[in-house]
């Protein structure tokens, strides 16, 4: 596993989201705002394309906002948190930072293979589509 290569790969990404976030589904059109969930999802495919499998989506609380990122062990990849005032980070990649333990559990949420293709149909198209823009707005 090499943390320099999953960091660039998910900067990379991000910097494709940017591009394209007001051709993206509503719930992105703010990114990074409220759209953690489908970027985590996104990013997935693209980390497993690029050769890093095994991902879990996670979901958390703080108060009464959520936030979702990718985890594998203690490696968090998260490319929305800088929609929090107290994160200034736009991308993190890294072993177990604190700034993600301020979020607890919600028990009604499971972890999940981070995997949009294991959605609903009409989910899986839309996330597809989406995923067509991201790609076609890679640097090159």
């Amino acid at each position: 596993m090499s943390l320099i290569h999953i960091r660039q790969v998910a900067v990379q990404f991000r910097r494709a989201i940017e591009r394209c976030r007001t051709q993206l589904p509503i719930q992105s059109r703010d990114f990074p705002h409220g759209a953690c969930g489908d970027a985590v999802l996104l990013l997935a495919k693209f980390l497993q394309e690029n050769g890093h499998t095994g991902f879990w989506y996670i979901l958390r609380m703080r108060e009464d906002c959520s936030h979702a990122w990718l985890q594998r062990g203690d490696l968090i990849v998260d490319i929305t948190a800088d929609q929090f005032p107290d994160q200034r980070k736009s991308v993190i990649v890294a072993l177990n930072p604190g700034w993600h333990r301020t979020f607890e559990r919600d028990l009604d949420e499971k972890e999940q293979v981070a995997d949009f293709e294991q959605y609903d149909p009409r989910t899986v198209a839309e996330m597809r589509h989406a995923y067509r823009l991201c790609i076609s707005r890679l640097e090159r």
